[in-house]
């Protein structure tokens, strides 16, 4: 990517920006940008570090994060000490399964706050609103992740 690499940097930060919009760190998505922008399929965390600009501390972190939601995994190289990552085999199913369980976590506060608190019509409107609106996420959600695992199987 030598010639290419200041516009892959720029799509990069632009991936970063978004993922930053969803709450994750703008690094994590500079790396998975990089990543999905990369000619080789597995990347060391030094030349993430030195391709993106950036400390090795920055890299490790975003890509701890990125391995324990299952974006990317970690690949070994028989005989090299050096940490290489890849992306995972469905990346994106796994971030809308953490789509899902923040969604749940929606749905248990509402239920959850409406138990625990005496009944207040104006709270009880707000929570029941909240709830409808990630319960039928939640069923938007379920719909599209079949079909993408449908799709994944056909692919």
């Amino acid at each position: 990517m030598a010639g290419d690499s200041n516009i892959a940097r720029q799509l990069a930060e632009k991936l970063g920006l978004a993922v930053e919009a969803i709450g994750l760190p703008r690094m994590a998505g500079r790396v998975l940008g990089w990543m999905l922008l990369a000619d080789t399929d597995e990347i060391a965390l030094e030349e993430l570090a030195q391709d993106l600009d950036v400390s090795k501390a920055s890299i490790s972190h975003a890509t701890r994060l990125l391995e324990q939601i299952g974006v990317i995994e970690r690949a070994a190289r028989p005989g090299s000490r050096r940490a290489y990552y890849r992306l995972a085999a469905d990346p994106w199913g796994a971030l809308l399964a953490m789509e899902e369980r923040i969604s749940r976590g929606f749905v248990g506060f509402a239920r959850e706050a409406r138990q625990a608190l005496p009944p207040n019509p104006d709270r009880t409107s707000r929570l029941d609103k909240m709830e409808e609106a990630f319960e039928l996420y939640l069923q938007l959600l379920a719909t599209f992740m079949e079909a993408w695992g449908t799709t994944r199987g056909n692919s």
